[in-house]
């Protein structure tokens, strides 16, 4: 800093607890004490928590048009497939204001997790979109029946079990491997991606879904959510910058 300007930092400084602080001409605060630094308020509001992308698009559109011709900007960055994070443009600090944050409130299925017959069944119903191998896997478990008669073969792709075919017939059918299922992982409002899982089971009829797609359904949850933005932002005009 030139000469005149300590000059005038030291002319103004009023001491408190040991450091002075001073304003110079244009409106900036410093602390000097042992060094100069410019005093750098922390005025972040309250980030508002929601559960839907639908509420971030509501406040995003109220907020721009409340701030038309103010040059504002809004940034809403989609973290995972199930976070998203909207901010403030740069402030004159360099910063940004969090200013909402909404994360997906469903809980999600355990995959890899044993379960007994009834467990999976109401799982399969509740927390995953009907698709085709839902339904071969709801009808599989469904009839299901373990026999102590009948020796089970297993390659490590599929399995073969007892199940009922008639009212007191037992046939033997393969277990659908590996199976293409949507579970309820991002926002309702998206398509939920479908992937590739393994379907297992053992002893006293339990069963699990063991994840087979290497974390892929997340690039296309993600890509989702962002055309949900584009569709139904306005962003043509650069208030509205998407991330993900």
């Amino acid at each position: 800093m030139e000469k005149d300007a300590f000059e005038f930092l030291a002319n103004q400084a009023t001491v408190a607890a040991g450091k002075s602080v001073a304003t110079d001409k244009e409106g900036h605060t410093f602390t000097i004490g042992g060094e100069v630094r410019e005093f750098i308020p922390d005025d972040q509001p309250e980030t508002l928590k929601v559960s839907t992308l639908s509420s971030v698009v509501d406040f995003m559109t109220e907020a721009a048009d409340a701030a038309v011709g103010k040059n504002t900007q809004l940034l809403v960055e989609v973290v995972s497939p199930s976070r998203v994070v909207l901010e403030s443009a740069l402030d004159k600090y360099g910063r940004r204001k969090q200013l909402m944050v909404a994360r997906v409130s469903n809980d999600p299925f355990e995959f890899g997790r044993w379960t007994d017959r009834e467990q999976m069944n109401i799982a399969l119903q509740s927390q995953f979109v009907s698709n085709a191998d839902q339904a071969t896997l709801l009808k599989f478990i469904g009839n299901y029946k373990e026999s102590t008669e009948q020796v089970a073969t297993d390659d490590g792709v599929t399995q073969v079990a007892s199940v009922r075919t008639g009212a007191a017939s037992v046939g033997n059918v393969k277990v659908p491997n590996p199976v293409l299922l949507a579970p309820y992982r991002t926002f309702a409002e998206v398509e939920q991606p479908e992937s590739q899982f393994i379907f297992r089971m053992r002893d006293h009829m339990t069963s699990a879904l063991f994840e087979a797609d290497g974390g892929a359904w997340k690039n296309k949850a993600i890509s989702n959510i962002k055309d949900y933005f584009v569709e139904n932002l306005d962003i043509e005009d650069d208030i509205f910058v998407v991330l993900g």
